[in-house]
């Protein structure tokens, strides 16, 4: 039996939608390197073994807890690297003035976030199919670490700590015709969207045009009358 095969490349893009009262949005397309590893609650496996018999086990299977997500930019981001590390940055305009990370020996509430990584479906002749986001929820920081090299770019590594609800997945690929676009009022929404194409992710509710209850960090394709739910 023949089983579907896709060829998914690249980093296209990397969002954070921010879990506050009034979401923020952070976008990128610098991202050089992204991985996730499972944080796992290990099972055990507890024999009766009399001599040289094992009379019986009981085994307890391991469990996932979430997902450690480790992100390298190649580029410098203030306002990522505040919401990442804790701290405060100071930018005016498109000019950045400082950045304070958290007191040193306190408790860090840094702010949670969905967050979604984009790589791209490849056909024979490099176009892309489609676009495949691994949505990670309830993410967050903890402090990025610094690395400079003589002659090189600085490119800052994160790490987000998602950890789902409890029956929630930790981890979702949601195939996508194209990159959504982000809509946080209605005004946002494509001015010609075209069925079975245009894609929105939605990152503030309410918005009239969207999916009546959609999530925060939901994605919907516009159907040719209206957007329809991923």
């Amino acid at each position: 039996m023949a089983t579907m095969q896709m060829a998914i490349a690249n980093i296209e893009r990397v969002d954070i939608i921010t879990e506050e009262t009034t979401p923020r949005v952070f976008s990128f397309d610098t991202a050089s390197d992204a991985s996730a590893e499972a944080q796992v609650s290990a099972g055990a496996e507890n024999e009766l073994r009399i001599k040289n018999k094992i009379l019986a086990q009981n085994i307890t299977e391991d469990i996932v807890k979430g997902f450690n997500v480790n992100l390298t930019d190649s580029t410098f981001s203030p306002e990522v690297f505040a919401l990442i590390d804790g701290g405060t940055s100071t930018v005016t305009g498109d000019e950045f003035k400082s950045y304070a990370a958290p007191t040193a020996g306190e408790v860090v509430e840094r702010t949670k976030c969905n967050l979604a990584v984009y790589a791209s479906e490849k056909d024979y002749d490099g176009n892309s199919l489609s676009y495949v986001a691994f949505v990670f929820p309830h993410a967050k920081g903890s402090p990025a670490s610094v690395t400079l090299k003589d002659g090189e770019f600085y490119a800052p590594a994160y790490t987000l700590k998602s950890r789902p609800s409890k029956g929630q997945s930790p981890v979702r690929m949601v195939c996508l015709p194209s990159l959504p676009v982000i809509v946080a009022a209605a005004g946002d929404l494509p001015a010609s969207p075209v069925s079975g194409k245009t894609c929105i992710l939605i990152a503030a509710s309410g918005i009239t045009g969207t999916p009546d209850g959609a999530a925060i960090g939901s994605y919907a394709v516009y159907n040719g009358s209206t957007y329809a739910a991923v």
